[in-house]
């Protein structure tokens, strides 16, 4: 299918999405309902004087839940997260799933030292609410703990009221319907650490002096304040594309370099009446340095910078607009804690139903291949 189809479908499609993530193949268009996961998230929330009593003692369904206020002191049940596995991107949705389980069931989270001790290196890791976490003498007095393994299927029957007492997940939890409802806590969970935003800021002020050398310097403290005055001060629509490439080429489902230039053009074309900047982040920089040569002397794509580290590059990423992604949980993360349209290659292979693992905004787009051959 000539390049120029393919963007018209993916404009007619973003604008009638609504309901499920969009698979754009060049033989044919399919909508994956999120529907199919037929589940009902089951939330807890204070509906009589005696607040210990329907926290502790009731379960409702709402959309208010407010656990600072949870007066719970006993283990009535409990989440807990120890195995850790893959990389970055594997833990957080590991930590992601834990903690909205616990969220979810008003539960308390054990997660193992060494956990959040890696996260902390990227992460601010903010505690939502203290009286939730679960001490380590805590689990050690558990007793009939079930465990439960998941990689990136969802189990709607763990949403269910009382689906548990205590349970300990095991694999890698690659499912957002188990953490989208809590999608403002997760963004603030995995917001950057001091010493990561610290690198970021200074990279995003030499990078703006470069696009408006007019404007005035950011004087920002936060990364809430730097996503906001990066996506408003410079007249400018930021997407950020990570593309990973090392080890897929071996696996055999690395993103054609058509992909990017096909998904570059369509944001050139649906915002074209905007000023339109790329900012790169790669696990194979040198590569795209040379391929997007001209594009960066004419400043219009930025590379990150090498010496950027894994956490570096995504909090870079998450302050744009909008997402080119072509593969794995890094890729998906960046996506998510953006938001904005994002176009996702279909080549990544994943071993669930796709509207478990992609939200309803990801729009699939490519040539899918088939299963390696045994």
């Amino acid at each position: 299918m000539p390049y120029t189809t393919q963007l018209h479908i993916i404009q007619t499609w973003l604008r009638r999405r609504k309901q499920g993530a969009l698979i754009l193949t060049n033989q044919s268009t399919q909508l994956i309902s999120s529907s199919t996961s037929s589940w009902k998230q089951t939330v807890v929330t204070t509906t009589t004087s005696d607040s210990y009593i329907s926290l502790c003692d009731s379960t409702f369904e709402s959309n208010n839940v407010n656990m600072p206020q949870n007066p719970c002191e006993q283990i009535r049940c409990s989440v807990i997260l120890r195995a850790s596995g893959g990389r970055l991107g594997n833990r957080m949705f590991m930590y992601a799933s834990a903690y909205s389980l616990a969220r979810t069931h008003n539960c308390r989270l054990y997660v193992n030292d060494s956990i959040i001790q890696e996260l902390s290196e990227n992460f601010q890791m903010k505690k939502i609410d203290e009286r939730m976490w679960l001490s380590e003498e805590g689990y050690k007095s558990l007793n009939d703990v079930q465990r439960k393994l998941s990689f990136c299927e969802f189990i709607p029957d763990l949403m269910r009221r009382d689906a548990f007492k205590h349970i300990e997940i095991v694999g890698y939890w690659q499912s957002y319907l188990y953490f989208d409802a809590y999608r403002e806590e997760i963004r603030e969970i995995f917001s950057a650490n001091p010493t990561v935003l610290a690198n970021v800021i200074k990279y995003i002020g030499t990078l703006t002096k470069l696009t408006c050398p007019s404007c005035p310097p950011l004087k920002v403290a936060t990364q809430k304040e730097l996503r906001q005055r990066f996506q408003t001060q410079y007249n400018t629509t930021w997407i950020g594309i990570h593309i990973r490439r090392r080890d897929f080429r071996q696996l055999g489902y690395a993103s054609d370099d058509a992909y990017i230039h096909n998904a570059m053009t369509y944001f050139r074309r649906r915002y074209y009446y905007q000023k339109i900047r790329f900012l790169i982040a790669s696990d194979e920089k040198p590569y795209y340095q040379h391929m997007f040569s001209k594009d960066i002397k004419l400043k219009k794509v930025f590379l990150l910078p090498r010496k950027f580290t894994p956490a570096d590059d995504l909090t870079a990423l998450t302050l744009c607009h909008h997402s080119i992604v072509t593969g794995g949980t890094y890729s998906f993360w960046s996506a998510y804690l953006t938001g904005g349209e994002v176009i996702h290659d279909i080549k990544y292979r994943i071993t669930c139903r796709p509207s478990d693992y992609y939200p309803p905004w990801f729009v699939l787009v490519g040539t899918p291949i088939g299963k390696p051959s045994k």
